[in-house]
Parts: structure tokens; C-alpha cells; sequence
């Protein structure tokens, strides 16, 4: 009896290998044939450019950032695009809420709004971006994600 519940076992492994490589074939096709893509919508930029920034604390719904004390942190941004950062800090924050940052690159001086989108640990995440910066002298042990609110035009290589 045991061999034929093995077999049955297997069979049905198998079976599902098959439904899940064929659904990933045909979202791919899917994705090319409609002319979407999984890929983001700016270029992404490897940095290490340092940044001090202010965050908040709270109800997203109820801070106005023009009379709440935000709090002050420091970071390494790691990644920059035209929509936002990639950076790491010890400073704790929370999702989707507003950040100041202000950072220098060769050209500009940037300050720029945002929404953190992401955060969390840099030991818990799997991102290409923490694994390629593991071995830079990069102080922090969290990771933010930040949205800018406007898109920065001008942004390019060369800036970095």
C-alpha cells in the first residue's frame, strides 16, 4: 500500500511542476505580447551617497508635516532613480509615511519629499541591492525605500 500512495504522491508533484512551469511561461508571453513588463519605470542608479533626512511618527492620516517635530537620521543611499532611493540607516521608521531627505551628488544638492514605501531589516532582505552592498563599508542595519512625491528629470549617471 505504501508503494502506491508513493507513486500517487509523486505523479501529483509532478502534475504540479507542469501547471506551475506552463503558468509562468504564459505569464511571461502574457507580459511581452501586451507590451507590459515587470520592470520598473526609471533607471536605477548604484551610489553611495550620504544623506541625512527627517522622518515622522505616527498615524499617516494625521501628521501635517508643516507642525509635527519630525526626527533627524542619517543613511547611505545605495541606489537612486528618478522616482527614489534605496537606502540604509539604523534609524526605525514606518510605512507610508512622509521623509525629508536632503543629499549631495556631483552636481546638485537635492531636497526632496517622500513616502516611505518600504523598510525593514537588511539581514532579512533577499533584494540583489543589500546581497551587491553586503561587502561596502556601509553603516546601518535597515533598509528604507522611499517614493519621491516629484520625479527627478534630470537625473542621470554622471550626476553620481
Amino acid at each position: 500500500m505504501e508503494v502506491i500512495q508513493r507513486f500517487f504522491i509523486a505523479r501529483a508533484v509532478k502534475h504540479y511542476l507542469t501547471i506551475l512551469r506552463k503558468t509562468h511561461s504564459m505569464m511571461a508571453i502574457f507580459l511581452r505580447v501586451s507590451g507590459m513588463s515587470d520592470k520598473r519605470k526609471y533607471q536605477r542608479f548604484a551610489c553611495n551617497l550620504k544623506a541625512d533626512f527627517e522622518y515622522f511618527e505616527g498615524n499617516p492620516d494625521e501628521i501635517d508635516v508643516n507642525t509635527t517635530v519630525p526626527i533627524r537620521g542619517k543613511g547611505t543611499i545605495l541606489d537612486i532613480s528618478k522616482g527614489g532611493v534605496f537606502l540604509v540607516s539604523n534609524a526605525r521608521v514606518g510605512v507610508a509615511l512622509p521623509i525629508r531627505l536632503k543629499f549631495a551628488t556631483r552636481k546638485n544638492n537635492y531636497q526632496l519629499k517622500g513616502i516611505i514605501v518600504r523598510t525593514g531589516l537588511v539581514k532579512n532582505n533577499p533584494s540583489e541591492i543589500v546581497k551587491k552592498y553586503a561587502s561596502m563599508d556601509v553603516r546601518g542595519d535597515s533598509y528604507i525605500a522611499v517614493e519621491f512625491d516629484e520625479i527627478l528629470e534630470h537625473l542621470d549617471n554622471s550626476e553620481l
